[in-house]
């Protein structure tokens, strides 16, 4: 399948670039936080927030290690998984799924293109689960490439991520009930994981790439995390995910100008009672608190 061109960043995959091997980052300094707190009283709701700055290793937290419903935002974490099994040569991109019209869910824009030739490649789901945030797509790898639903959080153990777990498909894995810890994770542990998988030595360069330039296709996230930068001249790739009971969130990696190592940033919400217009706006407001704490 013909891919779209690679998008620019200032960055590259030369020696010196800010994808540095993460045992070669400087020790983690800490910062204090901002007003974080504000944020959620604006909404009425819990903010977990987690962001690295992978040149100087400073991170900044906010409820950084309390359980967060991770709704949509999982896929980038099963799309890497996939990546993985390509390069272990378990399958390849090219390898074609069958697609049956039983397998449809709610908001399912790519495999409803897909549906009437009956197949879909590998590279074409995981587009449709980054891209998009197709559901049904999401379902099909899930059951293709992990087996089962746990299949996922063994794996994510594999990446030595304690934390994170997938227990239901779409859209049950939205409910986000109190107090439950399924299909959670806490900003922390999926900051941590997300740095490892698309920036460290979790995945090649190759398939990085293939990935950052899903994550830049997305249309999904323009008023959230996006919105939250001060200019153009910032660059920030992201997989939103929304569920029931205020869960508005977003995960991305931010390119602040001249350069610079690119930053984490991984903001889940929760209990919220306000509108998903307003979680976002909040998301965004996040990212102004953090570009003024760092930049």
């Amino acid at each position: 399948m013909q891919r779209r061109p690679f998008f620019t960043l200032p960055l590259t995959f030369a020696a010196g670039s800010v994808l540095t091997p993460l045992t070669a980052l400087a020790a983690p300094t800490r910062t204090q936080s901002p007003d974080f707190a504000a944020l959620e009283r604006s909404v009425q709701g819990r903010l977990g927030f987690f962001a690295i700055d992978t040149g100087s290793g400073r991170t900044l937290a906010h409820r950084a290690d309390e359980r967060f419903s991770t709704a949509s935002t999982f896929k980038i974490l099963l799309a890497a998984r996939v990546a993985q099994g390509v390069e272990g040569g378990r399958w390849r991109w090219e390898d074609e799924v069958p697609l049956h019209r039983s397998e449809r869910v709610a908001h399912s824009p790519a495999f409803d293109r897909l549906l009437p030739k009956g197949h879909a490649t590998l590279a074409e789901l995981v587009q449709g689960i980054v891209v998009e945030s197709d559901n049904p797509c999401a379902n099909i790898l899930l059951r293709h490439c992990c087996d089962s639903r746990a299949g996922l959080t063994m794996w994510l153990r594999q990446q030595g991520d304690e934390v994170t777990r997938l227990d239901r498909f779409e859209l049950e894995l939205n409910e986000n009930a109190p107090g439950d810890p399924r299909d959670t994770s806490t900003p922390r542990a999926f900051a941590k994981t997300l740095q490892r998988l698309l920036l460290g030595d979790g995945l090649t360069r190759p398939n990085q790439a293939r990935l950052w330039a899903d994550l830049q296709a997305s249309q999904t996230g323009l008023k959230r995390l996006r919105a939250g930068v001060p200019d153009a001249s910032w660059r920030v790739i992201d997989k939103t995910g929304t569920g029931y009971r205020g869960a508005v969130n977003d995960v991305a990696l931010v390119f602040p100008p001249e350069g610079r190592s690119p930053w984490v940033v991984v903001a889940l919400q929760s209990d919220a009672k306000a509108s998903t217009d307003d979680l976002s706006a909040n998301l965004a407001a996040a990212m102004r608190l953090l570009v003024k704490a760092w930049a």
